[in-house]
């Protein structure tokens, strides 16, 4: 890993610290905000490896002892802090506050990497906040969080903040691809999630395959006559408890198959995301009028919601099979 990779993922963050790195202008505490997966940690580690790197100080081997210590949680000056639980608690920064009253150990500097400070308890937060008052020569503190809003004023008034931006579905799927996930399924599995290790999970699950399966089925079905397409809901949360659990993405899957089809209606074959399953489409194409597809989407989207609200599963989806059939 070196910055011009990490760059690949989030080059605005990445110069931002390579440059303050290289001309000795760290600040002694950053906010490293954005979605789950987009490289927070990988960059906090990268700059700790870079601060102690023996060969590489601007830009970390990830070889030499100390770049191989770090990695495996194993440096005496670089001190990582993750939930206990739902929450950093308390007695965890109070350590922490102790650990930085002592002198490094084998270099004049020490690295903090403190992981979901927006899940920090009050009493914790404010044990901080004394931290980031008065910081010791010489220590540099990374705050990682999913939600930047969450965190006190105080605190982030005292940090450099960096956004983080959401991976782009064309960079998790090119690399799903190079890791041997089929290139269909991965621009599916990237479309779904901005978090690259979710996307990996999902494009290797069979799960996740037969959810598409059912999709594309139930594409055929919704516009055919008669209501086989309600017996293969209701076959399908008989048989498996776990279509329920999976409702969300099921419809996510769904809404996505229908913009393919209306992308393959007018054209767009570029924007189309199901790209193996041509015959699927080009079969699909002549059974949705454009007006049937719109709906679709919409009554989709609006299932979602309702199921976010607790409503009965098999009669969200069965209500959503009438309200397209209906058109």
């Amino acid at each position: 890993m070196s910055w011009n990779e990490l760059a690949k993922k989030q080059q605005r963050v990445t110069e931002i610290l390579a440059n303050s790195l290289a001309h000795d202008r760290l600040a002694h505490a950053y906010l490293f905000t954005g979605g789950r997966g987009v490289g927070k940690k990988d960059v906090a580690m990268h700059l700790a490896k870079s601060i102690f790197c023996l060969d590489d100080p601007m830009d970390a081997c990830g070889t030499c002892i100390n770049c191989q210590r770090i990695a495996s949680g194993n440096h005496p000056d670089v001190y990582h802090i993750a939930p206990d639980g739902a929450s950093v608690k308390i007695d965890q920064v109070r350590a922490l506050q102790k650990e930085m009253k002592m002198r490094a150990v084998e270099s004049n500097h020490k690295v903090y990497i403190l992981e979901h400070v927006d899940k920090m308890t009050i009493q914790a937060a404010n044990s901080l906040l004394k931290f980031l008052e008065e910081p010791p020569p010489g220590v540099l503190a990374m705050l990682l969080s999913e939600n930047g809003h969450a965190i006190l004023p105080t605190i982030l008034s005292r940090c450099q903040t960096l956004v983080f931006s959401p991976l782009s579905a064309e960079f998790i799927t090119s690399l799903l691809i190079k890791e041997g996930i089929p290139s269909g399924v991965a621009q599916v599995a990237s479309q779904i999630t901005t978090n690259l290790e979710e996307a990996r999970l999902l494009s290797q699950s069979e799960w996740f395959a037969q959810l598409r399966a059912m999709v594309i089925q139930l594409g055929k079905e919704l516009r055919q006559q008669g209501s086989q397409a309600l017996f293969t809901i209701h076959d399908q949360l008989q048989r498996n408890d776990r279509v329920k659990e999976e409702l969300p993405l099921f419809l996510d899957l769904l809404i996505l198959w229908l913009r393919d089809i209306l992308y393959h209606q007018i054209g767009r074959h570029a924007h189309i995301v199901n790209k193996d399953q041509q015959n699927a489409l080009q079969e699909q194409t002549f059974q949705w009028t454009q007006a049937h597809i719109l709906k679709g989407i919409d009554v989709a989207m609006e299932t979602r919601n309702r199921l976010e609200r607790n409503a009965n599963p098999q009669l969200a989806l069965e209500r959503l099979v009438l309200h397209i059939q209906e058109g």
